[in-house]
């Protein structure tokens, strides 16, 4: 909306013959962009409300953490069905949709429902095939101040979770241009930060409760690194008290060159979601002119959407990508080890030494109790890094189907089978072949989520098939862990309906006979190696990978010790190289890893295109 007292004054002028047409253009132009419209913003009703539950597991789970703003804390019900969580939003609202964000132990049925007096309820949305993860949830608007989740079966032993239970009215729960905010915990610099430790990454937190601010001083700024070239088209901004009363929103590709795609000379505070014309940008600014109080500027929240990242340039598969490549460039990856509460630990780090992100990021379902636990955290952050650019790759360290989720490496991973219960694993309806689906069911559950959200994954679902000290593998031949592998391809996909996975064979440098554990060429899409011998990336490695891998491409599937950016010229055809975790920094100095990730033949994550 155009500020109607400039027009009137714009269009009085016209009427003095002493005002030029350029006078009037230039008028008008200013009351157009430097008095913009403010869009209105998506509100989160539950924001920080009330709440009661029925139970809670302990303390810190309680119900209030359901409706904090942070996807690190959680409601946990006790170990029952008929479980509830109601928000109080304080008075009648119209309410026309809920997000759930739910732990791993989700409701498989459960219901919303909605009351004026907490007595008398409604249901407006029930789910009795309820699979996890994020549910937004849209209904007929309707007016309430009470929202309950209740929860009628659970899905898992344990009660049922939720990492944050969001209420929304009629404007839509997403953010501007896009429903991804990529400014999340992304790098930020500042012009100044107040004394007190307001830091500028508290403005990229999702976290109301924590902001920046600046010293008190006009001119300042806040600037969020995305990462990548992404085409964004909005920004929103949660002010303090301390707002500005002037700003405008900037966008780079360089850190260098600014453009100005916003301009906002009457700013009142609040909340601000601008919408601008789509703009390929790495580096967004909140550049403060003028404060409007006597403090600094201070920022809860500075989010940054856009439809689609634009990257390296136009749109194709992953699949089709690492086939362009094959032969001229390779990308670089790195595994994220344990713990899965830090699913982008490796990833930042190198980050931190090369000043680029890895084009490939990698996560694992595990086995330990606390990375079980974490196993929608380690999701979450695979569609994060997918939205962020990034190809993503997910592995399957898990214990063997005789024991439950939750077991050690020693024991659990590495541990082994008879032949008979290995016969019993790959024969239909044996009580191992049926425990071993019951495990694919949950596994399915977390990659359809990120099918549902477009997420494409690497999937490597057996690591180093000859290495026999794992209860998968050492097993050649079409009854080893070959059968294994198509037992598994052929549930996910075909009983399952999964689309979105890429399946990657996986061997180690052990020896190379590994066409001893070839699952069939139409089970896999790219086969990788695990180097870890001495001799390191061999010709005799490349070559044999070749000829197992035929016209599909081949791949480092792990490494310490990191090839040269030489070797890979030299041995073009390998299409990602895969670091792994820890290994990546112990092996390499900060030196050798800047060389490769800087060098002309090696894609780091800035440098792909809009994958899909």
């Amino acid at each position: 909306m155009v500020n109607k007292s400039g027009l009137a004054y714009a269009f009085a002028l016209i009427a003095k013959k002493s005002v030029t047409i350029m006078l009037i253009v230039a008028l008008l132009f200013t009351v157009l962009t430097l008095h913009p419209s403010k869009a209105s913003a998506a509100t989160n009703l539950a924001y920080g409300k009330s709440v009661t539950v029925s139970s809670a597991e302990s303390s810190s789970y309680g119900g209030q953490y359901a409706v904090d703003g942070n996807g690190n804390t959680r409601w946990a019900s006790t170990y029952a069905d008929n479980q509830y969580i109601i928000v109080d939003l304080g008075s009648n609202q119209t309410v026309a949709s809920v997000r759930l964000a739910w732990e791993a132990a989700y409701a498989s049925q459960y219901q919303i429902q909605v009351s004026t007096n907490n007595s008398t309820w409604t249901t407006v949305y029930s789910n009795y095939s309820g699979v996890g993860g994020s549910n937004t949830i849209t209904f007929t608007p309707t007016t309430a101040r009470y929202v309950k989740m209740y929860a009628i079966q659970r899905a898992t032993q344990y009660g049922v979770s939720l990492y944050e239970f969001e209420i929304y009215g009629n404007e839509s729960t997403g953010g501007g241009g896009g429903n991804v905010n990529l400014a999340y915990n992304r790098p930020v610099t500042a012009s100044s930060t107040e004394a007190g430790g307001n830091v500028a990454a508290n403005a990229v937190d999702a976290n109301g409760n924590t902001r920046w601010s600046s010293t008190y001083a006009n001119n300042q700024h806040l600037i969020v690194d995305l990462g990548a070239n992404y085409s964004i088209s909005s920004v929103r901004i949660a002010w303090e008290a301390a707002y500005a009363s002037q700003y405008q929103i900037q966008v780079s590709s360089n850190n260098s060159t600014w453009t100005t795609v916003y301009s906002n000379y009457n700013g009142d505070g609040g909340t601000d979601t601008i919408n601008f014309t789509p703009v390929t940008a790495r580096y967004v600014k909140m550049y403060g002119i003028q404060r409007a109080t006597q403090y600094g500027f201070s920022i809860y929240e500075f989010e940054v959407y856009a439809g689609s990242s634009s990257g390296g340039g136009g749109s194709m598969g992953v699949l089709e990508y690492l086939q362009s490549i094959s032969g001229s460039q390779t990308v670089i990856g790195i595994h994220n080890r344990e713990p899965n509460s830090q699913p982008s630990l490796q990833t930042d780090t190198v980050y931190g030494i090369t000043g680029r992100y890895p084009a490939l990021w990698s996560g694992d379902f595990l086995f330990s109790q606390s990375d079980v636990n974490n196993r929608w955290n380690m999701i979450y952050e695979a569609k994060r890094q997918w939205d962020n650019g990034a190809i993503v790759n997910i592995m399957l360290h898990v214990t063997n189907p005789k024991q439950g989720e939750v077991g050690s490496w020693e024991g659990g991973v590495v541990s082994s089978l008879t032949d008979a219960e290995w016969n019993s694993l790959i024969t239909n309806g044996g009580t191992l072949n049926t425990a071993w689906k019951q495990r694919l069911d949950t596994y399915a559950t977390y990659l359809q989520y990120l099918e549902d959200n477009g997420v494409k994954v690497l999937f490597r679902p057996f690591h180093e098939m000859n290495q026999g000290i794992f209860w998968w593998a050492g097993r050649p031949g079409s009854n080893g862990t070959a059968a294994l592998y198509r037992l598994t391809h052929d549930y996910l996909v075909n009983t399952k309906g999964l689309s979105n996975l890429i399946w990657v064979w996986n061997m180690q440098d052990l020896d190379l006979n590994w066409s001893a554990y070839n699952p069939g060429n139409n089970y896999w899409d790219i086969f990788s190696v695990d180097i870890y011998n001495p001799d390191g990336f061999t010709t005799a490695k490349y070559n044999t990978a070749l000829s197992v891998a035929g016209n599909k491409p081949i791949a480092v599937g792990e490494c310490a010790v990191l090839p040269t950016a030489s070797q890979l010229l030299a041995q073009p055809r390998w299409v990602f190289v895969m670091s792994w975790a820890e290994l990546t920094f112990s092996n390499n100095t900060n030196a050798q890893i800047q060389a490769l990730y800087g060098a002309s033949n090696v894609i780091t994550r800035d440098e792909l295109p809009d994958l899909y």
